[in-house]
């Protein structure tokens, strides 16, 4: 019984696509805001996103640029660029850059540059609009799990920021000793 076989320049096309999207899939169950998306969801999420790939040493994010989705480390590292040039972190697969983009379209306060060849999924303000009309539950998930890792990450900061004396002089500017707690 002789295989069925197909064109090899068509087989080499279809075998990436069905490893990438698996791979996608992979990063993408291990993101906090994707956490209480069913299997069948991750693949629309898949669906929905962009990859994107970077050299070394190139600019992912310029500090100033208009915000208008989030990227997802897919493969590599990006290095966070402080105003003075000096790089003052790296971020690793699958850590988020941007994820408050998808509710604030403020300027972006860092600029991120490839550290290493890199490939970073996309995922912008219109995806998760198209989402949420067409799949209201599925896009009120996502911004549940947003919202809460954005609380999380405010409060770490908060307590940061405490740690180093804030309110650094409170009765000034009559302001209570705790601003969470109002």
């Amino acid at each position: 019984m002789e295989k069925h076989s197909i064109d090899p320049e068509w087989d080499n096309v279809f075998r990436c696509v069905e490893q990438e999207e698996t791979s996608v899939l992979d990063v993408l169950v291990h993101v906090p805001i994707f956490s209480l998306l069913t299997s069948r969801e991750l693949q629309r999420i898949a669906q929905a996103m962009h990859l994107r790939t970077y050299a070394k040493g190139e600019c992912v994010i310029r500090s100033g640029a208009s915000q208008s989705g989030f990227y997802v480390i897919f493969r590599g590292s990006v290095d966070v660029v402080g105003r003075t040039g000096s790089v003052v972190g790296t971020l690793h697969s699958p850590e988020l850059i941007g994820e408050f983009a998808l509710l604030d379209d403020s300027p972006r306060s860092s600029s991120l540059v490839a550290a290493e060849p890199s490939e970073l999924i996309g995922f912008f303000k219109p995806d998760l609009m198209d989402i949420l009309v067409t799949n209201p539950e599925l896009g009120c998930k996502i911004l549940l799990r947003m919202s809460e890792e954005m609380a999380c990450n405010l409060q770490r900061d908060y307590a940061k920021l405490c740690s180093t004396g804030f309110p650094f002089n409170p009765s000034d500017k009559g302001m209570a000793m705790d601003p969470m707690a109002q």
